[in-house]
């Protein structure tokens, strides 16, 4: 007998949870996703990790009269890019690739911020701001430009490290694709959502713990550039 009723309230929750599963998918999307009021700021951020959209909107931004200087952080290379323009292939990194996308778009190379460090993902972004922000203490608001599903954490990140005194604001670029109302019908998206819980993961509870691809860089062997072995 208490089996059955145990398989029947098993039954009822599968049921439950099958009729809510669209409320409950686009809760988990939205979850991810910030979105604050357009205002003037004294310093723009556009992240690389997407890079082509948020430089363009950034560009947009700044030509609108948003902000007077648009800021990006230095980017990790990939070891494989210098291979790549061995062989004589133009290639941009993408740092190389927001300013250039910046610069044409009407932003002046002076209007340009390049804070230091090496970046290879949104969090070691918002470290670089914070430590620019401490070198220059009349910023005192800023909008981050970053991929829609890294919003939320970037929020909260900002609002963790900039000094108090600091109004933050967090927007993605219109170029953005990603939608909470149905983001589990598209295999790559479905995908971002999965490794944006897990960076979630690694922020809140690891302190981020992962290890870039900078600690473990492959030494770059190039064979244009490399003499060529004579044959025997």
């Amino acid at each position: 007998m208490r089996g059955r009723v145990l398989l029947l309230a098993v039954l009822a929750l599968l049921t439950a949870l099958w009729l809510a599963r669209r409320p409950l998918l686009v809760a988990v999307g939205r979850a991810l996703v910030a979105e604050d009021a357009l205002a003037p700021v004294d310093l723009l951020v556009v992240s690389n990790a997407a890079t082509r959209a948020d430089a363009l909107e950034g560009a947009r931004l700044y030509r609108e009269g948003v902000s007077p200087r648009v800021a990006i952080a230095e980017w990790y290379v990939d070891p494989a890019i210098a291979e790549i323009r061995c062989l004589g292939i133009p290639l941009l990194d993408a740092t190389q690739l927001t300013r250039a996308v910046l610069e044409r778009s009407g932003v002046p190379a002076a209007a340009i911020v390049l804070m230091p460090g090496r970046a290879e993902g949104t969090e070691d972004e918002v470290t670089a701001t914070a430590a620019y922000l401490r070198t220059d203490r009349a910023v005192r608001s800023v909008l981050f430009l970053a991929p829609r599903t890294h919003t939320a954490r970037v929020r909260w990140l900002l609002r963790r490290r900039l000094p108090d005194q600091v109004r933050v604001a967090v927007r993605s670029a219109p170029y953005d694709t990603f939608s909470p109302d149905d983001w589990w019908h598209y295999r790559d998206v479905s995908r971002e959502v999965m490794a944006e819980y897990l960076r979630w993961l690694n922020t809140r509870l690891l302190g981020d713990a992962w290890v870039g691809g900078a600690s473990r860089e492959a030494p770059v062997s190039c064979p244009c550039c490399s003499p060529t072995p004579a044959r025997s």
